[in-house]
This record gives structure tokens, sequence and C-alpha cells, in this order.
């Protein structure tokens, strides 16, 4: 298919022409491979004119993070390129014209013209981005690097959103196997064991009671099937309620957190977000005071946010970053010699970054320990539970035949 395209090169220029592509997006990644930024994309006929139709919408729903962090990224691209700010944030505006950032960048160029700085006009918008986006936009316009403090700030809410993805992909294997082992037992309790509940009238038997709960428990829940559907229905629907909450998707973690597998691969992850983000604030000339308040109001942990407010607190009587964090223990000995380091050459946001990457791949191997460690205890509690019910349908068998006798 042939499409009619208006770009802006990396010498700022609006570029116009037509190529070929298969689809409308493999259109926009040509041109960015080719790195201009498209400002307008539109499919032409067989016969040479424009095709009839709207763009398809991009966004049907509300944007990820990771979406986020792609615009941030091209407004970004277009500063760098040496397009003025005003028309940068214009050409957004029609770039996504039909999908949800098109009005958000709309908004945005009004305040610009109306005389706001671009960190007033992107805190105006309905648009929730992290807080320390707007302190790195409003460094940027300061220091005169604003296309390398959004990227900066791009970079970080994909380092961040990448950190939950590997947190959510860890854990999809684990809540498979418990999902079919409840499913398994589940389905010896509807179709296996009720087989046996005939030997539940025989009132002379000595049946152990272990094997007259499991086939009381059969006999039940075969009879109340639909009840017991709508109960684990409720139950699901409960859970994703609750966990729909913010405020109980932050007790959940706290508490994952206080456990024996998890709580240390989920600190180091914690510690190496805070160490990356308060990095790149530093590194883009936001105070320090300023950007340990931002990175702390990051961390999800209240254990350790407590311990980061009150460095903070030291930090502004006059102490030193390292010394601040090592009187109440918020980073392990390793990191506060990178971190002293740091600050007596004055690279601490190097230094920063260096203790980020070595909480990352401390957190990531311990990810891996907890996943190793977690699928045969599964496996071990599931074939626990099933064989239990087995042993207790056999002794309910044994039982029956020295009843025989």
């Amino acid at each position: 298919m042939r499409f009619k395209y208006e770009a802006i090169n990396k010498e700022g220029k609006v570029i116009k022409g037509e190529l070929d592509a298969a689809l409308e997006s493999d259109a926009y990644r040509l041109l960015v491979s080719q790195g201009m930024q498209p400002v307008e994309i539109k499919a032409l006929s067989s016969t040479g004119v424009v095709a009839s139709g709207k763009r398809q919408v991009r966004f049907s729903r509300s944007p990820s993070t990771r979406d986020k962090a792609v615009v941030v990224r091209e407004l970004a691209t277009l500063l760098g390129a040496g397009v003025p700010l005003a028309e940068a944030v214009q050409s957004m505006a029609d770039a996504h014209a039909e999908d949800f950032f098109g009005d958000i960048f709309k908004a945005m160029h009004t305040r610009l013209r109306a005389g706001d700085a671009l960190s007033v006009a992107m805190a105006s918008v309905k648009l929730e981005l992290p807080g320390y986006l707007y302190q790195l936009v409003a460094a940027g316009e300061l220091t005169g690097r604003l296309a390398a403090s959004l990227t900066a700030a791009a970079n970080q809410m994909e380092y961040e959103e990448g950190l939950r993805q590997e947190i959510r992909n860890a854990l999809i294997y684990p809540a498979v196997l418990v999902f079919s082992g409840i499913a398994a037992t589940l389905l010896i309790f509807i179709i296996v064991v009720p087989k046996f509940a005939g030997m539940l009238r025989n009132t002379k038997a000595d049946i152990p009671e272990i094997s007259l709960w499991v086939l009381k428990a059969g006999l039940f829940v075969k009879t109340n099937l639909s009840w017991v559907g709508l109960l684990a229905a409720v139950v699901f629907f409960a859970g994703w309620v609750a966990l729909s909450s913010p405020e109980r998707r932050r007790k959940l973690f706290e508490f994952a957190a206080g456990l024996p597998l998890m709580g240390g691969w989920l600190v180091d992850g914690e510690i190496g977000r805070w160490s990356s983000m308060l990095g790149v604030l530093l590194e883009n000339r936001v105070p320090i005071v300023r950007a340990m308040e931002l990175a702390e109001s990051g961390v999800a942990l209240s254990s350790l946010r407590h311990k980061l407010e009150l460095a903070v607190r030291d930090l502004r009587a006059g102490k030193k970053l390292a010394d601040a964090l090592a009187s109440h223990q918020a980073v392990n000995p390793m990191g506060l010699n990178l971190i002293r380091v740091g600050e007596l050459s004055g690279e601490l946001p190097a230094m920063l970054r260096t203790l980020a990457g070595l909480y990352e791949t401390s957190s990531r191997a311990r990810m891996k320990r907890f996943v190793i460690l977690l699928e045969p205890i599964t496996i071990l509690v599931i074939g626990a539970v099933i064989g239990f019910i087995m042993v207790a349908i056999m002794l309910a068998i044994t039982s029956m035949s020295n009843f025989a006798r």
C-alpha cells in the first residue's frame, strides 16, 4: 500500500513525500528509522487519491506508562532536532490528532501560547505523569537541556515499567500452577469422590474420620455445584475489586516484602529503582534535597520510604548523603561506599546509576531463586492435597473390605 506522509527531519525541516508499506504503523516505523518524526500519514488509493476514512485510533483505552513514555520520547526527539518548543508540541498534537494524546497536546500548546512554561503546561493537562518528570522538565528549562531532560524522564519511565513487567512475568507460572492445582482438586471432588459416597450409607462400617470428611465434602460439592461455582465467582470478583484499590495493592506489596522468599527480591528492586531515579534527577541539575524527596516519594515500601524520609531530614540538617543514608541503614555498605566515592569525586549521578545496576542484578538473581524454589514447593503442596484425598478414599475402601470379612 502507498502512503502520503508529512514529517520533520533532523534539521527541523518539514518533508513531504510518498512511500510503500504494508500498514500505516509500518510506514510510521519506517520514517522514524530514517530519523524523521511523522506528523501526518495518509493512505493513497490505487489512483493516487487520499483514501477516505479516518486514521486508525491507536488508543481505545487509557494509555499505559509505556505509551506515555513513547510520546515523551517523541517530544524529546523533536526538540533534540532543533524544532522550536511550540512547533514541536503542535506537531505532536497533529500526529496524535485521532488518539488519546491529541487533545492533551492541543491543550499544552494553548498553555504555551499563553506564556506558560512547558513544565506548567504539562502539569495542567489531564495526563497522569510521574512527579519527577515535571521536576526534570523544569530543570531542563533552566539549564537549556530540555530535550535531554525529557529523554531521561522517558528512560526512567520505561525502566520502572520494565521492572513491574518483570515482577508480573515472574509470578505468571506459579499462578498457573496454583490455579491448575485448585482445578484438579475440584475435579476430584466433583467426579471421583462422589462415586464412593455410597459408603456413607453403610452405618456398620468403621470408616476413618478423614475418609468421612473427604466423602462428605465431595458429596456436598457435587450436590451444591451451582452454589460452589457462584461462591468461587464471588471470591474471584471480590479479589479483583480488592486488588484494584491502590491502597490494598500497597498493603499486599508490604506483606510480600516481609516473606522469606520474596522479601529480598522486592526490597532490592525498590532500592535499585530509587537509586536510578535519584541519579537521573541529579544528572539533570535538580537540587539534591528536592531530588531525594522526589525519589523517596516513588518508593512503594513504607519501611524503606520511612528510612529515606529520615535521611532527607538529615540532609537538610547539613549531613552528606552517604552519612544520612548510613545513619538509618537505608543502603548496604557497598552502596554507601559507592555514594561516598561519588560525593568525593563529583560523580554522584554516575555512582548512583552503578548502584542501581548492582541492585537490579541482585533483584533479578533473587527473583530467579524465588521462582526456582516456588515451583517445586507449589507442586509438592498440590501433590500433598491430592494425595491426602486419595489416601482418604483408599482408607474408606479398606475399611469396607475389613467389614465384609
